[in-house]
């Protein structure tokens, strides 16, 4: 990850990612390294940041009435290009699909914030470590963009905050199984969160 001198608008372009510019909400001028690094955590605290994304991931899931399988994370040094993987299927619309691309992004930021550890840098961190998944809704989904296309992503961000507020216990309560056990199947996930975990696609 590196950064340049980037304009003063609604997305900030400073930093790139394999070359390619990378639009980012939040603004640090001086970051650059791996997202891991830049988040500049304890491994506790870096553990548990892998943890709320991919709780805030499943429990997105199983809101749009997916089909979970697991969510599951790396902890300590062991995590290399991914600290964590959730997977589901199913998806009952579109919508449910963008709650759940952004969700792990945004119960990140959401934590960060309640935690008292937010700073421009650990925001921008985040971002950057949320890449694959931005990048992924985005290929599939390319009238959305970053103030240049029909649907700016904010709006997606929004949708997940949204979700987020309305079952924001259920995501520390997956988050705290997650940090424990590391891996946790969909049918846990769907208990310890209160919803129902929808129909896999071989059912």
């Amino acid at each position: 990850m590196t950064t340049a001198p980037g304009p003063s608008t609604t997305w900030h372009i400073n930093v790139s990612i394999n070359g390619q510019a990378y639009p980012t909400r939040d603004y640090a001028p001086d970051i650059w390294g791996s997202s891991d690094a830049c988040f500049n955590l304890p491994e506790q605290h870096l553990n548990y940041v892998r943890a709320i994304h991919e709780a805030g991931h499943a429990v997105a899931a199983l809101i749009g009435q997916a089909h979970l399988h697991f969510a599951q994370i790396v902890a300590g040094e062991a995590a290399t290009e991914s600290g964590g993987l959730t997977e589901g299927c199913k998806f009952s619309d579109g919508h449910a699909f963008a709650v759940f691309s952004a969700a792990g992004e945004r119960a990140t930021d959401r934590w960060l914030r309640e935690a008292g550890l937010w700073t421009p840098e650990r925001a921008v961190a985040n971002e950057v470590g949320s890449s694959s998944d931005r990048c992924h809704f985005l290929d599939i989904n390319p009238h959305v963009g970053f103030g240049d296309k029909q649907v700016d992503y904010r709006v997606v961000h929004d949708l997940a905050d949204q979700a987020l507020d309305q079952y924001w216990n259920a995501v520390t309560a997956v988050a705290d199984a997650l940090t424990r056990h590391l891996h946790v199947e969909g049918e846990v996930i769907a208990e310890l969160a209160g919803l129902p975990n929808g129909t896999a696609n071989h059912a």
